[in-house]
């Protein structure tokens, strides 16, 4: 069980777990690379030049060079194992390091933007780095390399897209319900538009929803 589970609160949920793409064991897998290719080249020239004395050192070499790869992913595989980037119903935390653990956490409703880099490989493969601004003391959490940022974003801000979300659809008033709290007033054209840009701004809708909303507003006018 890991920190997560253990430090959850009675009735709180784990929505997602996010988990480091397999980018995250690249050193290892580029000396694991240059062993194969040191390997190749030991065996090429004990076959084009058995009395040479190159295959052997090449070949020690490559087995050198085999032997940090497989210590390098097996550091990488355990911290992967260790690290926990979690978003419940009600937080997200994120909890890193094997001997010296490092522990944090920020309420849902303090994270004011998630912003999600990822280089053009990136983009290509899948993974980006994600940064929470949150209303706390932390200021910025940090998860680097992390699978599939979106879906973990999208998870964050756990709301579903469209007008339920953007906040534009009017008020709707029960009927039937005379003791029923009087409805808010519909919100102004220009405050609509002012969310609707934010929202945007924050990837939370697509350019066709942010154009087709605007036009719907717009035309209301």
């Amino acid at each position: 069980m890991g920190y997560a589970d253990k430090s959850l609160a009675p009735g709180e949920t784990i929505l997602y777990r996010a988990r480091y793409h397999w980018i995250f064991y690249r050193s290892g897998l580029l000396v694991l690379f240059l062993a194969a290719l040191l390997g190749a080249a030991s065996l090429y020239a004990s076959r084009t030049a058995p009395g040479s004395e190159i295959a052997a050192p090449v070949g020690y070499l490559a087995l050198g060079f085999a032997v940090l790869a497989l210590m390098l992913l097996g550091a990488r595989w355990v911290r992967a194992q260790q690290d926990e980037f979690v978003v419940t119903d009600r937080r997200v935390l994120r909890a890193v390091g094997l001997i010296t653990r490092e522990h944090e956490q920020a309420p849902i409703e303090k994270i004011q933007d998630i912003t999600v880099t990822q280089s053009g490989l990136g983009r290509l493969l899948g993974y980006g780095d994600v940064a929470l601004e949150t209303a706390s003391e932390r200021g910025t959490l940090l998860f680097p390399a992390i699978a599939t940022p979106e879906a973990f974003r999208t998870a964050i801000w756990g709301r579903p897209r469209g007008e339920a979300a953007i906040g534009l659809a009017m008020p709707a008033v029960a009927a039937g319900h005379a003791s029923a709290p009087a409805a808010a007033p519909a919100p102004t054209a220009s405050s609509r538009l002012e969310q609707l840009e934010t929202l945007r701004r924050k990837g939370m809708v697509s350019e066709a929803e942010y154009a087709e909303k605007r036009r719907e507003i717009l035309a209301h006018l």
